[in-house]
């Protein structure tokens, strides 16, 4: 068995393990959930969890790699040469388009987070390395150094319109992430024309 395969197959197990956990999560609260639980429930020895997790919060957020890596393979798509409000509108819409293909995960993982406000903090700091991975893919697609303050702006801003389109899209305004992060960053430069206009 190649890699990719053996890659590919870890992936199937961990989805189906984490599966298991949100909805457990979802119905009796993180606090309310033992890692045998959750191993009974997904037919897994604790050992395989361990391995797999860590923790039982690692479950929680084990996405926090898949989402950094979407940013990366986002970022080598991109045209060098296109302006950079489009590099980054490219990114963000690649990201948005994972998030729909992952919906019904995404809204369980935030219903969760939402109900168990101890988990906050830890979803805090995955949003700011996601800003941190961006800012670098942006500073690479520009041949910028790592520092470059406009592509940090340009990711801190990024991050705001994805947290924003976020909340709308769970609030049911829009059907999909894509659409959201379209209509958000439009509407984001239309705020930030204002704001210069003042």
């Amino acid at each position: 068995m190649d890699q990719a395969k053996a890659r590919a197959g870890r992936e199937v197990s961990r989805a189906h393990v984490e599966s298991h956990a949100l909805q457990l999560f979802d119905e009796h609260g993180v606090e309310g959930v033992t890692v045998e639980q959750i191993c009974a429930a997904a037919g897994i020895a604790p050992a395989t969890f361990y391995r797999h997790f860590g923790t039982k919060d690692g479950v929680l957020f084990a996405y926090r790699e898949r989402f950094l890596r979407v940013i990366r393979e986002a970022a080598v798509a991109v045209q060098p040469a296109a302006e950079p409000g489009d590099q980054l509108k490219s990114i963000l819409l690649r990201f948005a388009d994972f998030l729909d293909q992952h919906a019904e995960d995404i809204s369980l993982r935030d219903s969760v987070v939402a109900r168990n406000p101890v988990l906050l903090p830890s979803t805090l700091l995955i949003q700011r390395e996601w800003e941190s991975e961006l800012a670098c893919a942006l500073a690479h697609v520009r041949g910028v150094s790592a520092t470059d303050s406009k592509a940090w702006w340009d990711a801190a801003w990024g991050l705001t319109v994805i947290r924003a389109a976020f909340r709308r899209w769970r609030s049911g305004d829009v059907m999909t992430m894509h659409q959201s992060v379209t209509n958000g960053f439009e509407e984001g430069l239309r705020a930030l024309d204002r704001l210069r206009a003042t």
